[in-house]
């Protein structure tokens, strides 16, 4: 029973211990800090992908003929599904966006609300494109699943 007492009351340890939980919680504040600033970053992602799918279908109104080949084709007639296939191309690593996660429409207006020839041609000259880009961020937090919603819509006056 002495010794059980003795071993109780013994420090020898005591540091490792304490230093074990310290660096624990300092590590967590670390990566926790590291994890929501991927989220900040996949934020800004979300902004300026609707921004550039917008310029993309902007500069590729009805003026043009022929359907793009290619992201990186010019002169052709944009469609949903390229400026889907554009912002695909833009996404960095880490990031898990997919295409119905992008949202390309031509509402069939000019920018002060008319309709005026915006109705028969949607994506011809003076008429509006809007691209929404929406995405959900999933904190790598284990045993705690919390998704971050991102969202950003964005709209252009078609140029060409």
């Amino acid at each position: 029973m002495r010794r059980l007492k003795c071993l109780v009351r013994d420090e020898e340890a005591s540091e490792l211990v304490e230093f074990v939980l310290a660096v624990g919680i300092f590590l967590t504040l670390i990566f926790g800090i590291i994890e929501f600033c991927v989220a900040i970053y996949a934020g800004s992602f979300v902004a300026s992908a609707a921004q550039q799918g917008a310029r993309y279908a902007m500069v590729r109104g009805s003026d043009w003929t022929g359907s793009c080949a290619s992201v990186s084709s010019y002169g052709c007639n944009a469609t949903a599904s390229n400026v889907q296939n554009y912002i695909l191309s833009l996404q960095p690593p880490g990031l898990n966006l997919k295409a119905t996660d992008i949202a390309a429409t031509w509402p069939g207006t000019t920018a002060d609300g008319a309709s005026a020839g915006c109705a028969t041609v949607p994506n011809g000259q003076g008429c509006q494109v809007k691209v929404n880009v929406s995405y959900t961020f999933n904190l790598g937090i284990p045993h705690f699943a919390v998704g971050l919603p991102f969202s950003s819509t964005s709209i252009e006056t078609i140029q060409n």
